[in-house]
C-alpha cells in the first residue's frame, strides 16, 4: 500500500517542528511624512517620516537649512526605546547605532514617544543643530513629538 493521501505537502523530518502557516503579523507599511519649520531656528526645517506598525512605531528625523550643502548627509543615530512597565514615567532605550551629533536628540525623542504611545519605538535621526542653543534643540524635540503624536492620532498625553 502506498503513502496515505492526507500527507502534508511539506516534507518534514520527525525532529523538526511543524511549519506554521503565514499569519497576518506581516506589516503593511504606510509611512507618513511631514515637514515642520523650527520656531527658534530660522530657515531650518525638521523632516519626519512616521511608520506606525501594529506593535511598534518607526520614526526618521532629519533637518535641512539653506546653508547646508546639497551633498549627502550622514546616516545618523538609530535608537530603540520601549515603555518601562515597572516605572511608567521612565522609558528604557538603547542606541543601535550612535553618531555623537545626533544620539542625544534621537534618544530624547525615542523615550518620549515610547512613553506616550505605550509601544516600542525606533528612531533614526540625522538632524543637525550646529550652533544651536539648548532652547532651540528642546523646541525641535517638542515639535517632533507633537508632529508624530498628531499623525498617530493620539494628541497630547
Amino acid at each position: 500500500m502506498s503513502a496515505s493521501s492526507d500527507a502534508s505537502p511539506i516534507a518534514q523530518s520527525p525532529s523538526e517542528p511543524p511549519v506554521a502557516a503565514a499569519t497576518s503579523a506581516s506589516p503593511t507599511l504606510h509611512p507618513q511624512q511631514l515637514s515642520i519649520p523650527l520656531p527658534l531656528s530660522p530657515h531650518t526645517t525638521l523632516h519626519i517620516q512616521i511608520t506606525p506598525l501594529e506593535t511598534s512605531t518607526m520614526v526618521f528625523l532629519t533637518t535641512t537649512d539653506p546653508s547646508s550643502s546639497s551633498s549627502l548627509s550622514a546616516l545618523g543615530s538609530f535608537v530603540y526605546s520601549m515603555p518601562n512597565r515597572l516605572q511608567p514615567s521612565e522609558s528604557l532605550s538603547t542606541p543601535l547605532y550612535a553618531v555623537p551629533g545626533s544620539i542625544d536628540f534621537a534618544t530624547r525623542v525615542a523615550k518620549i514617544l515610547a512613553r506616550r504611545t505605550g509601544k516600542p519605538t525606533y528612531v533614526g535621526c540625522s538632524a543637525v543643530f550646529g550652533s544651536s542653543v539648548v532652547e532651540e534643540e528642546m523646541a525641535a524635540v517638542r515639535a517632533a513629538v507633537e508632529g508624530v503624536m498628531g499623525v498617530l492620532g493620539e494628541g497630547k498625553r
